[in-house]
Formats: structure tokens, C-alpha cells, sequence
């Protein structure tokens, strides 16, 4: 598993033998995790913070299930994604904030030659935005996971437990969708 969520089994074991400040240190560690897998699949800043915080809530209560001889991030992420997909599923009658309109949802690339270069690179970084949040959610969490994240396919597969064919599918797929929603928006990539 990547070193970034990747948890070391000692970790894990004080964990679950109820060690608090082990647990601290775990929060710590997969704080920024949790928030930004919870922004890419439900798109609302004030929604992806209370998801990541009852998720550690629920990992705490649940600690005694889990199975120190497997990766811990993926346990805790199905934790994660049945809650956001809860909450999506409660809120489909509110209105919710797009993606698009949230600030550093996306950071733009930086190497800039001119400062028109920079204007066209800001507006694709929009139209990016918007095509992304317009995208169903299991489209826009495997795009996240590797396009924005870096991860590997085998852990996006560790993390969604499904074969890394069915993810290199599911990514091809949801490309294919992304880009078509950037052409309708209008993007010529040359």
C-alpha cells in the first residue's frame, strides 16, 4: 500500500486494544485522506469534513473487527465510502455545492511560459472542475484516486475491493465520460 495511508500493524494492534492516543496518531495520519476521499465523492466541503469525522467515530466503536493481518486504510475506506454514499443518497432532495465552485478542489498546474498561458491553463482548471462534478460519483472517485491522488491501480483495487482489470475498466470508462463532458463544455484539447 502507498506510504501514504499505508498503517503499520503495531499501529493498528494498540488501536484496536484501545489505545487512545495510538488512535490520535492514526487521526493524524489519515485525516487529510478521509476529507479529500470524502470531497471527491460527495462534493461539499461541510459534508466531506462531518463524513471523515463520524467515520473515525465509527472506526473507534468498530476497532475490535478489524483484521490486523490486512491493510488497514481499506477497511477504514469502506467505512468512509458507505457513509458518503449514505449521505449522498439522504441529501439528493437538498440542493448541494457544486464541486466546481469549491476552492482548491483541484490545484492548477503551476509552469506557466506566459501570462496568457496561465489565463487558458486557469479556465481549463474550471472546466475540469465543473466536468468532474458533474460526473456520477463512482466516475469521479476512481478519477480522484488515480489522476489526482497518484495511486497505484492495485491500491485503488486494495481500496474499492474489486480486480485491478475491473479498475483500469471502470478508469477507462470514466474518462471516456469525463472527456465528453469537457468537449460538451466546450475544451479543445490540441
Amino acid at each position: 500500500m502507498n506510504n501514504r495511508i499505508h498503517i503499520e500493524p503495531e499501529i493498528v494492534r494498540q488501536v484496536i486494544g484501545g489505545d487512545s492516543k495510538a488512535f490520535g496518531d492514526l487521526v493524524n495520519r489519515l485525516m487529510k485522506p478521509a476529507y479529500f476521499h470524502a470531497l471527491a465523492l460527495l462534493g461539499d466541503h461541510d459534508e466531506a469534513a462531518d463524513i471523515s469525522q463520524e467515520t473515525f467515530i465509527r472506526a473507534w466503536k468498530a476497532r475490535k473487527k478489524i483484521d490486523v493481518t490486512r491493510p488497514f486504510y481499506p477497511w477504514f475506506y469502506t467505512i468512509l465510502k458507505r457513509l458518503c454514499l449514505n449521505r449522498a443518497r439522504d441529501n439528493k432532495r437538498r440542493q448541494q455545492t457544486p464541486v466546481s465552485s469549491l476552492p482548491g478542489w483541484i490545484e492548477p498546474a503551476a509552469d506557466v511560459d506566459s501570462p496568457g498561458d496561465g489565463l487558458i491553463r486557469q479556465e481549463e482548471h474550471r472546466m475540469l472542475e465543473r466536468a468532474l462534478s458533474e460526473l456520477d460519483m463512482k466516475d469521479r472517485e476512481i478519477i480522484v484516486m488515480k489522476d489526482l491522488q497518484g495511486l497505484a491501480y492495485k491500491e485503488i483495487a486494495e481500496l474499492l475491493d474489486i480486480p485491478v482489470g475491473t479498475v483500469m475498466s471502470r478508469l477507462y470508462t470514466a474518462r471516456k465520460r469525463l472527456k465528453q463532458q469537457m468537449e460538451e463544455a466546450g475544451y479543445e484539447h490540441s
